[in-house]
């Protein structure tokens, strides 16, 4: 009895290793998609967060405009350069918070416009005369300004990495 018990156990592990197989590949196979699946979500992330970096980078440009290079006493009056300091302060932050997309080997632009933007935002809010508040509304604009090519390229770049795949 012991000898036919042992022969069916034979039988049923012969007959269920390919199944066993099968499903292993299967498994492989669900794993392998799963991961696919989580890269295309980050990289869909990262383009989101790069298309926002690029919208708000041309937001805070017209903001900044309003003491850039294009303004003259008469346009600056009611113009109020704390409020105006203040929404550069948070472009900073948030450009900071994202900065991750920018580096390239040792350098980061996104860091290095952060920290190069620190003592004008500090100007533009303290500055009292016309020529004070235009000087710093100009250093600020074109700050923001050389940083636009940087922005748009890594959008470009994240775009077209995703029509490639």
């Amino acid at each position: 009895m012991e000898t036919w018990i042992s022969i069916i156990g034979s039988v049923a592990s012969i007959i269920g290793s390919p199944w066993a197989w099968y499903q292993a590949v299967e498994a492989k196979k669900s794993a392998t998609k799963a991961e696919e699946v989580k890269e295309e979500i980050i990289e869909r992330r990262k383009i989101v967060e790069v298309s926002q970096i690029h919208s708000e980078t041309s937001r805070i440009l017209k903001v900044v405009s309003k003491v850039g290079p294009s303004c003259n006493q008469a346009l600056l009056r009611g113009v109020n350069c704390g409020s105006i300091a203040k929404e550069v302060e948070e472009y900073s932050r948030f450009i900071n918070e994202h900065s991750s997309h920018f580096t390239n080997f040792f350098e980061n632009k996104a860091k290095e416009l952060c920290e190069q933007l620190h003592p004008d935002i500090e100007s533009l809010s303290e500055a009292k005369s016309f020529e004070e508040k235009k000087e710093s509304g100009k250093k600020i604009y074109y700050k923001i300004n050389s940083f636009m090519p940087f922005v748009k390229q890594l959008s470009d770049q994240k775009k077209e990495n995703v029509a490639t795949n």
